[in-house]
């Protein structure tokens, strides 16, 4: 529900202010889109605006580098993302799309690095899709836990039935 009304937000501020696109508008077509895009909606319908932060998880590729994230250092010159920055935050700065229509068109984000003065661009499908960067939606595992820890507190009279069914409900989806 909540992903729904923040989905309407954005795609009503969207007509005044700016552009949202959505994954499903990069397939099949002949022409990138253009434009200044303000929120992008995943494959798995996680909403990412600008100003919102990702969690780099771990490097997918050999010898512990991102294969889809890259960084341009303050001289302008592209690097290599390694194994240092796992487990470390990056602000969305931009939205953008890029691609060829032989090679297809991708959605990236330019974000702002560790130290600020590094841009990291990263292909957010792909990595998502290869743990590069933990996606907004709560895995099995995380949703179990914190399904547990709301139980721990029922039972603990900290929280009442019917926060804790709410709670089960909302969590029920993610949870296999």
């Amino acid at each position: 529900m909540k992903n729904i009304f923040i989905l309407f937000l954005l795609l009503s501020n969207s007509i005044c202010f700016s552009q949202v696109i959505n994954h499903k508008q990069l397939e099949g077509i002949d022409k990138k889109p253009h434009g200044t895009f303000e929120a992008y909606i995943s494959r798995n319908g996680d909403v990412y605006v600008v100003g919102d932060t990702l969690q780099i998880k771990n490097p997918s590729g050999v010898n512990g580098k991102f294969i889809y994230i890259t960084k341009v250092d303050i001289s302008g010159t592209q690097r290599e993302v390694d194994r240092y920055s796992a487990n470390t935050k990056a602000r969305i700065k931009k939205i953008a799309v890029g691609g060829t229509k032989n090679s297809g068109f991708k959605v990236s984000f330019q974000t702002t690095g560790m130290t600020g003065i590094d841009n990291y661009f990263f292909f957010i499908e792909d990595a998502i899709m290869n743990g590069e960067v933990k996606s907004k939606s709560l895995t099995s595992d995380e949703a179990l836990d914190e399904l547990k820890k709301a139980k721990l507190k029922l039972d603990l009279e900290l929280i009442t039935r019917e926060e804790y069914n709410k709670i089960k409900e909302r969590l029920g989806k993610y949870i296999d």
